[in-house]
C-alpha cells in the first residue's frame, strides 16, 4: 500500500504517532483517544496512521509496552553502581518507581489505572512487558536473599497459589519468600503512589510530605525484611 504523501512530513511517523497519543492522552484522557483526532494533530490522513497502527488498540497496546519498558529501564539504570548495599538497592527501586510515576503520569496511568472502555490488552505482548519491571525488583531481592541479607525465616508456612504463580511465571527457583516479598514491596509501593497520582494525600499537615512518609514506609518496609535502610 503506498502511504499517503502527508506523512512525509514525519520522518518518523511511528514515534509522532504516539507521542501525539501521550499529548492527546494527558488533555482528554486514553478513553477518548482515536486514530482520526491524532490524524488531525498530525494533519495527515488516517491512513497513513493505519500502516503502523491497524487500530486504536493496536497503538494503546504499543502505548503500553513503551511505558512498561521505559519504566523497566528508568529501573535498571537505578541499580548501576557496585558500591550499593541490598538496602539501598531495594531503596533506590522504590524512590525511582515512585519517580517516574511523578514524571510519567499519562504512562502511569495507561499501565496501572482506570481500564479503557472496550479496550482488552493481549497478554501475549502486554505480558511479557509488564514482567520486565518486576524482574528488576525481583532480582535486587533475590541478590539479598543469596548473599544471606533478606531474612526469610518463618514468612511462608505454605506456598501459596499466588505466590506459586509468580514462581511459574518467572522460573524462580529461590526461596519462595523472596516472591512472596516482592509481590508485598510491589503492592505497598504502588498503592502509596497510585495514591498520590490521584491526590490523596490532600490531608496530610502541612508539615508532613510525601517525601517523608515515603521514605518511612520504605524504611518500614526494609525492616520486616531484616534489611536495614
Amino acid at each position: 500500500m503506498v502511504r499517503p504523501k502527508q506523512a512525509d512530513q514525519h520522518p518518523d511517523l511511528p514515534t509522532a504517532i504516539k507521542e501525539t497519543a501521550r499529548g492527546l492522552i494527558a488533555e482528554n484522557g486514553a478513553a477518548s483517544l482515536s486514530l482520526r483526532a491524532i490524524a488531525r494533530e498530525l494533519k495527515i490522513t488516517a491512513p497513513a496512521i493505519y500502516n503502523y497502527f491497524p487500530s486504536r488498540d493496536d497503538l494503546v497496546t504499543a502505548l503500553i509496552v513503551d511505558a512498561y519498558n521505559s519504566l523497566r529501564d528508568t529501573l535498571l539504570v537505578s541499580q548501576e553502581g557496585d558500591e550499593k548495599s541490598h538496602a539501598e538497592r531495594i531503596f533506590s527501586s522504590a524512590r525511582t518507581y515512585r519517580n517516574w510515576a511523578l514524571m510519567h503520569p499519562e504512562e502511569y496511568s495507561l499501565i496501572f489505572g482506570t481500564p479503557i472502555p472496550n479496550y482488552h490488552a493481549p497478554m501475549e505482548i502486554t505480558g511479557p512487558a509488564a514482567a520486565g519491571s518486576m524482574s528488576v525488583l525481583l532480582g535486587v531481592l533475590d541478590a539479598a536473599w543469596r548473599a544471606g541479607a533478606l531474612k526469610t525465616e518463618g514468612v511462608l508456612d505454605s506456598t501459596p497459589e499466588m505466590v506459586q504463580a509468580w514462581i511459574d511465571k518467572f522460573s524462580y527457583d529461590g526461596d519462595p519468600a523472596v516472591i512472596q516479598f516482592a509481590m508485598a514491596s510491589w503492592a505497598q509501593i504502588h498503592g502509596i503512589v497510585s495514591l498520590e497520582l490521584n491526590g490523596h494525600y490532600t490531608a496530610f499537615p502541612k508539615n508532613v510530605s510525601v517525601d517523608s512518609f515515603f521514605e518511612i514506609e520504605i524504611r518500614a518496609m526494609l525492616t520486616r525484611m531484616g534489611l536495614k535502610g
